[in-house]
Formats: structure tokens, C-alpha cells, sequence
């Protein structure tokens, strides 16, 4: 062995403190992570270590771990022992031990509340997206700087949507994130709402963005993607009906349950949308909001169009395309695959295109092909 010598086993056996055990500790470890031993040395070693890592002594099972972090042949069961040690014992191998595999390193996130350790972990060389995914869900403000300053932890957006408030309600996150780079343009244009003025000139330099259409472009990213996320009308049972329900009303709280939105809604055939947010807006219940706009002469549309305070422009538009709609969808009961294909060839067969105000640019919403128009 190169570090360990005779003395030191001489000192051990004639006075085994906790600082030559320490020395040993370490020595040992460091001869073992050089793999120069033989095969029985090696077992010798590890059995070792298993004596060392139950010693009363935090400062040798640290030592033993600040060595064998830095391991790859370090036997599996050492390292899990170590990594549940106390936080000063646990930190070097949840950063840097590569014998801890994906599994192990999930498990151990849900399964502490320590941050140190969880950090430790956020600043691995190396992160796959579920172990982000797993990191990201604890919401910890340390936790998540570590690992957005961590350009070697894949994010993809679903997981980064999981503590997207959090990140946006911390200045010290919003920095981190903008900072990283790499983001998908759809982060980039989400994170551009919720940053600083400052911020805002990074991002545009970053990621090539111009104003002054990026406002609104944005506005519509974020739009599509809130629609996005509630179920397709035809997976709807009772508790999604709960789920648009919350959507909803989270909107409005927070005051982005825009009439553009609600157009959105009906132009893509997400008619519970619709109706929910006309009934939040108009302040009825939904049932009544459902009634009047059953109403067949279109009379309790137009009441509750008003009471929503709706563009007045768009409302002809707006009559057509919902009647349309709840025919082509067995009144609300059943989208079909190609529902806006059968929208658009309705609309133009029957010449709606020509004779009803704002149809045309409803259209390009139905088509995909709005990013920014008229305002509603």
C-alpha cells in the first residue's frame, strides 16, 4: 500500500484514537481508490470499511466518504450506507459517486428532507430528466438554484412546468434560469411574462427575440398553451369537469382568463372552456351560463356575451361558430379527430367567411395560423 505504512498500523494497534482512525480511515481509502490492489486486498479493504462506516466518530466515516466518493469499484452496499449518513458524512457521495445509479439517487430524494444532501445531488455532474423531474418537485428554492445553475442537469419543459411557480415567484430563480441558456423558445417566451425589465433585455439578446410584436406574441404562447393542458372534450368525465373548473377560476384569481382565451377556447372546439370562463366572467352560475347559451334565437348568447363584457365586434362571429360547434360535436358530447377541418369547411360552404364580421380571422385561429391580430 502506498499511504498506509506500519507505523500507522503500529499507532492503531497501541493507541486507537478516533484520530488514528481516522488517518487510517483515509489512508485506506485513498490506496483503494488508486486500484492498485490485488483481488484479496481489495476484499480485505471493503470489509474494512464496513467496520469503519459504524464507528461513533462522524469525522472518520467522513473521511472514509471524501474518498471513496471519488470510487467507481466502491461495493454498493458502503456507498448506500454512507449516503444515509449524517449530511457532513452523506454530501461528497451524493455529489460525486458514480455507484449510486438513477434509481438510488430518485429514491433518496423523495425519501429526505435535508436540504444539504438534496443540493448535493442538484450539483452532480451528470442529471437525467426524471431525476430533475424528482428535484424540481420538492419546490425548495436551494434545491432548485442548484440545479438550474447546473448546466449538466437535463430539464426538459413538462418538468420545469412543475415548480414553475415557485421559480417565478423568486428573483434569485428567474436569474438562474435565465442564466442557463439553452431553454426551448417556449420557456424562453413564458419566462419573459414573469421577468424584470433587466431580465427581459437578456432574454431578447439571448434568444434573439424582437419587439415590439414579442408582447403579444408571447401573450398568444401562453394562451395556447393554458388550453393546452385541459383534458380533450371527449376524456372529460366528472372530475376533469372539476379539473376545468379549477383551471378556471385559478385564471381569473389571477386575472388571466382573457376574452381572447375564451375565443381560443371555442375556435379549437373546447367548449367546456368556453363555457366555464363566460359564466366566470359574466358572474352566473354554470348551469344558467349552459341554458342561455343553448337558448335557440340567440337572445341568451348575446345576454351573457354582454355580461362578460366581450368584444361587441366579434359576437356575430362568435354566434355562428358555437352553433357550429355544438352541432358538429353532438352538443358538446364528442369531439372528432378532424373537428377543425369540418369548423373551416362548414364555415366556407356556407359562405361565413363573406357575410360575418371577424369570421375571417377567427378562422386563422382554427387554422393555427393566428400569432397576433386583432384585439379582443
Amino acid at each position: 500500500m502506498k499511504n498506509l505504512t506500519a507505523m500507522d498500523v503500529k499507532k492503531l494497534t497501541q493507541e486507537p484514537s478516533a484520530q488514528i482512525r481516522g488517518m487510517l480511515a483515509g489512508k485506506i481509502a485513498m490506496d483503494y481508490r488508486q486500484n492498485e490492489f490485488t483481488a484479496a486486498e481489495a476484499t480485505i479493504a471493503a470489509d474494512i470499511f464496513r467496520i469503519l462506516i459504524k464507528d461513533v466518530e462522524i469525522k472518520i466515516r467522513k473521511s472514509l466518504a471524501e474518498q471513496l466518493a471519488h470510487c467507481p469499484n466502491t461495493p454498493r452496499d458502503i456507498i448506500m450506507k454512507l449516503a444515509a449518513d449524517e449530511s457532513d458524512v452523506a454530501i461528497p457521495v451524493l455529489e460525486h459517486s458514480s455507484v449510486l445509479n438513477e434509481d438510488d439517487l430518485i429514491m433518496l430524494v423523495q425519501s429526505t428532507y435535508e436540504v444539504v444532501k438534496l443540493c448535493a445531488i442538484a450539483r452532480r455532474d451528470s442529471i437525467s430528466e426524471d431525476l430533475s423531474g424528482s428535484l424540481l418537485e420538492t419546490s425548495n428554492t436551494l434545491v432548485l438554484q442548484n440545479l438550474l445553475h447546473n448546466k449538466g442537469a437535463a430539464i426538459n419543459e413538462r418538468q420545469l412546468m412543475k415548480a414553475w411557480d415557485r421559480i417565478t415567484s423568486n428573483h434569485t430563480l428567474l436569474e438562474a434560469l435565465v442564466s442557463r441558456g439553452g431553454l426551448p423558445l417556449t420557456i424562453a417566451e413564458k419566462l419573459f411574462l414573469a421577468v424584470s425589465d433587466e431580465l427581459k433585455e437578456a432574454l431578447k439578446k439571448q434568444y434573439k427575440l424582437n419587439s415590439p410584436s414579442v408582447n403579444r406574441a408571447f401573450e398568444d404562447v401562453r394562451e395556447w398553451e393554458l388550453l393546452g393542458i385541459t383534458p380533450a372534450q371527449d376524456q372529460m368525465d366528472t372530475t376533469d369537469e372539476e379539473l376545468v373548473e379549477d383551471l378556471v377560476h385559478e385564471l381569473h384569481m389571477k386575472g388571466r382568463l382573457t376574452h381572447s382565451l375564451l375565443i381560443r377556447a371555442l375556435c379549437v372546439g373546447n367548449l367546456k372552456v368556453f363555457e366555464a370562463g363566460m359564466a366566470k366572467l359574466a358572474a352566473v352560475p354554470r348551469v344558467n351560463a349552459r341554458i342561455l347559451m343553448m337558448e335557440s334565437s340567440g337572445a341568451g348568447l348575446k345576454a351573457i356575451y354582454t355580461a362578460a363584457k366581450m368584444p361587441e365586434g366579434f359576437f356575430e362571429a362568435v354566434r355562428v361558430l358555437l352553433r357550429i360547434s355544438l352541432e358538429e360535436t353532438e352538443f358538446g358530447q364528442e369531439r372528432r379527430s378532424d373537428f377543425r377541418k369540418r369548423i373551416i369547411d362548414r364555415i366556407y360552404i356556407e359562405k361565413y367567411n363573406r357575410t360575418v364580421e371577424n369570421m375571417e380571422y377567427l378562422l386563422s385561429i382554427i387554422g393555427g395560423k393566428a400569432v397576433a391580430g386583432a384585439e379582443f
